[in-house]
């Protein structure tokens, strides 16, 4: 690495903007490696990674001096004034909190060391990486890891699946016997999915908007799949509905105060999507509950209360092997 070059992070994440404002933000699957190679040619950088996810949009990258302001109104718009930037140690330890869970609007859940690891072996492959990023994420697996397994950080009723899961079960006496219907095939969806169907939810059915995305999901798990226009005709049906897609408003207020009218037993409503799938005023019928991303977080948060030692000792643990790294590659 040059010496004038350094490593940077610009970013925005639920810890200071909503959803709406993140969502805007953000870049699909699809479009990350065009857009970290636009950034590495149009601002000379050496080296990328671009995490964005439905609880936060970062820009990892090495370079020399950049005009900050310039940066985060490309990237963010509207947004810039709500963005972090952190250089060298602080985008280390950042980092590291992120793989490990603690940065999660969910503490301590696990999903988010998945897309860290996916979103730096896509800029890995597309060799929008070096020696500087390469070993910061690399390490950043080994110390999420080592947290997972070493504290008690991730045990517990925490993540977007197990809070889920429980809350159905406080509402359903037997599980076995409800009927859920899950709109959207991603890794969320697929995380409430497997923990319904692990503690004995059997009738699952996957709708999205395109169907062999669905089809695929249903075969990984074992349950059925079905048209999206279907699914929701028949909402009726279904005990547990859970919305994770990104296709905006699916099911209004009006589609289920007529469903709960063919009904004898509640309906749980679960809205995990950004921009949301079911209209909020759906919580203010009768026999309806309605759970949305903030509503997860603030019951595995109470849960995480007992363990806030925890989080202490992991922070300093991370302080210390960030401060090696950092020495290290003599940032």
């Amino acid at each position: 690495m040059n010496c004038s070059q350094a490593l940077y992070l610009c970013g925005i994440s639920h810890e200071n903007a909503n959803a709406e404002q993140i969502g805007v933000c953000g870049v699909a699957k699809e479009n990350c490696v065009a857009k970290e190679r636009l950034i590495l040619e149009k601002y000379g950088l050496a080296e990328v990674v671009l995490l964005s996810t439905c609880n936060r949009v970062e820009y990892y990258f090495v370079g020399d001096k950049i005009d900050v302001e310039a940066f985060k109104l490309e990237l963010f718009g509207d947004a810039n004034k709500l963005c972090y930037f952190k250089k060298n140690k602080e985008v280390v330890s950042h980092l590291f909190e992120v793989a490990s869970g603690l940065k999660s609007q969910m503490t301590g859940e696990t999903e988010i060391f998945g897309q860290v690891k996916t979103a730096y072996l896509r800029s890995f492959e597309s060799n929008h990486c070096g020696r500087i990023l390469n070993a910061v994420f690399q390490k950043s697996a080994q110390v999420g890891k080592w947290i997972r397994t070493n504290t008690e950080i991730g045990h517990g009723k925490i993540s977007i699946g197990s809070v889920s899961a429980e809350l159905a079960l406080h509402i359903f006496e037997d599980i076995s016997k409800a009927n859920i219907l899950l709109v959207g095939s991603g890794e969320a969806g697929k995380l409430i999915a497997d923990a319904l169907y692990v503690r004995g939810a059997q009738n699952i059915t996957i709708v999205s908007r395109t169907r062999e995305n669905s089809d695929k999901l249903a075969k990984e798990i074992g349950v059925r799949s079905a048209d999206l226009n279907d699914g929701l005709d028949q909402l009726g049906l279904f005990d547990i509905v859970v919305c994770a897609s990104s296709a905006g408003e699916l099911i209004s207020c009006d589609m289920v105060k007529s469903s709960m009218k063919k009904r004898v037993s509640p309906m749980f409503l679960i809205d995990l999507s950004v921009p949301k799938n079911i209209d909020e005023n759906c919580a203010d019928l009768d026999d309806v509950y309605l759970y949305d991303m903030k509503n997860l977080s603030d019951i595995a948060s109470s849960n995480m209360n007992m363990r806030k030692g925890e989080i202490a000792t992991a922070k300093s643990i991370i302080d210390k092997k960030a401060e090696a790294l950092v020495e290290k590659l003599k940032l």
